[in-house]
């Protein structure tokens, strides 16, 4: 018998709205089910909104408040929030085994593949054999992760992105959609790729590029605690 599994969303913008779908999709398709039992949100003003049947319950620490059977799934997520995403799962002080992984049902990863644990892939993404996503990794919908690429922890991809084979995206980075990356390449972590790029060399950490052929726009200074991360990621 199917068991089910009570989620606690962490987050209330727009990202709990592409979860809550995605759930509603996994939950339809039969393969898994999932209950979403509470949010959790540092706005103090929407402490008591209800969305969709699920109420605000508080600040990030009620996380605190439930067993260790409910899972959690980080809804926090842009461009714009990658660092904060790392800063946020830091506080939180939960062990990554908490944090669920969601798949959409349309979505392949091949049985060589490996995804870690708070990974979220949505609609039509396929992850090709011996691709590694690390924890915390968003895909997008329509994305191809090819062979035997290394997707580090927390980096977020953007819908219908081309990884070729043998690609590393660093920590926290960012690959804005519709961008094709060349085999072999390196993203750094907390990198910024903006959308239908098209990157043939390594890029440094903290660096914004965009375009095609790509301009570099800026660099910002990276966290030691992800370039250590990231460096970890490429051994284990």
């Amino acid at each position: 018998m199917k068991t089910t599994t009570n989620l606690v969303i962490i987050g209330s913008g727009y990202a709990y709205w592409e979860v809550y779908d995605l759930i509603l999709d996994i939950n339809q398709s039969g393969r898994e089910n999932f209950n979403i039992v509470g949010i959790v949100d540092d706005n103090e003003s929407l402490w008591g909104e209800v969305f969709n049947g699920v109420k605000v319950i508080g600040p990030l620490e009620k996380v605190e408040e439930y067993a260790t059977d409910v899972k959690f799934v980080m809804a926090i997520g842009s461009h714009k929030t990658l660092s904060l995403r790392h800063n946020l799962i830091k506080r939180l002080r939960l062990d990554s085994s908490r944090f669920q992984t969601l798949i959409h049902p349309s979505a392949k990863v091949f049985s060589t593949a490996s995804v870690g644990n708070g990974c979220i892939i949505h609609y039509g993404s396929v992850v090709f054999s011996f691709a590694t996503l690390k924890p915390f990794v968003i895909i997008s919908a329509n994305c191809v992760i090819a062979v035997e690429n290394l997707i580090g922890q927390g980096a977020m991809l953007g819908s219908n992105i081309t990884l070729t084979t043998g690609v590393k995206i660093g920590a926290y980075a960012f690959i804005g959609s519709s961008t094709t990356i060349a085999e072999n390449v390196e993203i750094g972590p907390c990198a910024k790729i903006g959308m239908t790029s098209n990157v043939f060399r390594k890029i440094k950490p903290g660096m914004t590029i965009f375009g095609n052929p790509s301009k570099y726009l800026g660099a910002v200074p990276v966290q030691e605690e992800i370039l250590e991360i990231w460096e970890q990621n490429k051994i284990n």
